[in-house]
C-alpha cells in the first residue's frame, strides 16, 4: 500500500484526513504534519523524513501539500524521488477520497495522476454549472 502524508499550514491536513475517514472509513498508512509559525524548518524536515519512513511499506509515499510555493510544499520537494516519494500540491477533500481505495493497486505515479485529476474535476464554479443545466 502506498503511504499518504498530508503536509499543510495549521491543522488542514489533520482535518482532511478526519473528513475523509468520516466518508470512507479508516485510512491505513495515512498521516499528517501541521506547520505553524513557530515550527523550525530543520524540525519539519526531520519530521517529514521520519513520517515518510514510517508510512512507506515498499510502494512509496504520496505527499499532498496545501499550496505550491508554501513552506509545506517547498520542504516536501526535497524528498521528491521518482520511485519512493511523489509530491502533489493543492490538496482538497475530493482528491483524498478519490485515492483512498486505490493505494494498494496503483503505482505511485498512477496514484499521483489520479489524485491530480480528481482534484481538478472537483473544482466547480457553482453558478456556471447550474446555468448550463
Amino acid at each position: 500500500m502506498i503511504g499518504l502524508l498530508i503536509i499543510s499550514h495549521c491543522e488542514l491536513g489533520k482535518e482532511f484526513l478526519n473528513a475523509a475517514e468520516l466518508i470512507v472509513g479508516r485510512l491505513e498508512a495515512a498521516d499528517f504534519i501541521s506547520i505553524t509559525q513557530t515550527t523550525e524548518c530543520q524540525e519539519i524536515l526531520e519530521e517529514i523524513s521520519k513520517k515518510i519512513r514510517s508510512l512507506n511499506q515498499g510502494q512509496g509515499v504520496l505527499v499532498l501539500t496545501d499550496m505550491f510555493g508554501g513552506t509545506p510544499s517547498n520542504l516536501s520537494l526535497s524528498f521528491l524521488n521518482d520511485e519512493k516519494v511523489e509530491v502533489l500540491t493543492g490538496v482538497n477533500l475530493p482528491m483524498v477520497i478519490a485515492i483512498s481505495n486505490d493505494r494498494d493497486r496503483l503505482t505511485l505515479a498512477e496514484l499521483g495522476e489520479k489524485a491530480q485529476q480528481a482534484g481538478k474535476r472537483s473544482i466547480t464554479l457553482a453558478r456556471k454549472l447550474l446555468e448550463t443545466t
